[in-house]
């Protein structure tokens, strides 16, 4: 099957082009749960713009700077690869979007590791087929895979979107179709936060889609994975940064205001600003956004540091780090 086919393709035509390209994924499918799910029409923020989305900026910014979230994508699959995984392990994207996080693992030194991605979002799933990823559209609470099937289930960056009454349903599915040994992570930058103040302050004003959702805490971290039946939960804090580089220290700032304007669909900052202002407004409140206190949660993370900064790493190659802490919970399916 084309890559073109999958582009417009419904979830009968996904699971063919698994079956077509990626067999081993496709042999973890439950087709009668598959095709017994009705095609739902859920608000879809990740849609195209014709839709009322703003998909199509944020797949722009991922492929544009894939590098740009490394290490937080490193430490999320360091944690949901555990010891129990199998010689070809493979790992669900609950919240994939277009495949980035399968992108960068191939760069990881994790060849064996298949990353499969998944998301509600019909436009996410045929940016990631595009760009030769492996994925499924469903919703993180009704998942087509086999129970017992998986080595990893993650649900990261953008775990706030699921609807509040549905998320202990998807750490339900994320226990079921885990195999015994296998590990759920959940990430979100917590509620009170400075990334969670970024999206009430700047993307819920200066965007389309608007961004009002309740962000999980530790607490509500803990219930979910206990009350599913995972053990030895932990809960604790990851920096999950965003880093660009530039020509100079102007370039570098630019940089990171682009990609802040084009991952976050701030077009309203465009419309007042034009292009190279709005990047300069997104950098300037990043900036002033985030900070984080001197909480000793974050002591023992090396170079993590606590606000925006722009350091020079040639003669010409400048870095802009804007510093964000994640809250990681990992839970493991124990052996019957």
């Amino acid at each position: 099957m084309t890559v073109e086919a999958v582009v417009t393709a419904d979830r009968r035509s996904q699971l063919l082009a698994l079956r077509e390209t990626w067999p081993h994924v496709h042999t973890l499918i439950d087709e009668e749960r598959a095709f017994g799910f009705e095609a739902d029409e859920d608000r879809d923020d990740f849609g195209t713009a014709q839709q009322g989305g703003r998909g199509e900026s944020y797949v722009a910014a991922q492929q544009a700077r894939p590098e740009a979230r490394i290490t937080g994508i490193r430490g999320l699959m360091n944690l949901v690869v555990g010891p129990a995984a199998g010689d070809r392990p493979v790992v669900l994207d609950l919240l994939g979007g277009d495949g980035l996080l399968h992108r960068v693992c191939l760069g990881l030194d994790m060849p064996d590791t298949t990353i499969v991605t998944c998301d509600a979002s019909s436009f996410m799933v045929a940016s990631a087929w595009a760009t030769g990823v492996p994925a499924v559209r469903q919703r993180a609470q009704q998942q087509v895979f086999r129970s017992g099937s998986v080595d990893g289930v993650l649900l990261a960056y953008g775990s706030h979107h699921v609807p509040e009454p549905e998320r202990q349903a998807v750490a339900d599915e994320a226990w079921r179709v885990l195999r015994p040994g296998g590990r759920f992570v959940l990430h979100d930058f917590a509620e009170g936060s400075p990334m969670a103040i970024w999206f009430q302050d700047v993307v819920d004003k200066q965007s389309a889609t608007g961004h009002r959702y309740a962000h999980f805490t530790a607490d509500w971290m803990r219930e979910c994975l206990a009350r599913s039946g995972f053990r030895g939960v932990t809960t604790d804090w990851m920096f999950d940064p965003i880093v660009v580089t530039g020509t100079s220290e102007q370039g570098a700032q630019a940089a990171l205001g682009q990609y802040l304007l084009q991952m976050y669909g701030l077009d309203k900052l465009v419309r007042a600003h034009g292009e190279q202002g709005a990047a300069t407004a997104a950098f300037e409140l990043a900036l002033e956004i985030f900070r984080w206190d001197t909480s000793t949660a974050f002591d023992g993370m090396g170079g993590a540091v606590r606000e925006c900064v722009v350091e020079r790493l040639g003669p010409s190659t400048w870095q802009c780090v804007l510093p964000r802490f994640a809250l990681v919970a990992v839970g493991e399916k124990p052996e019957p």
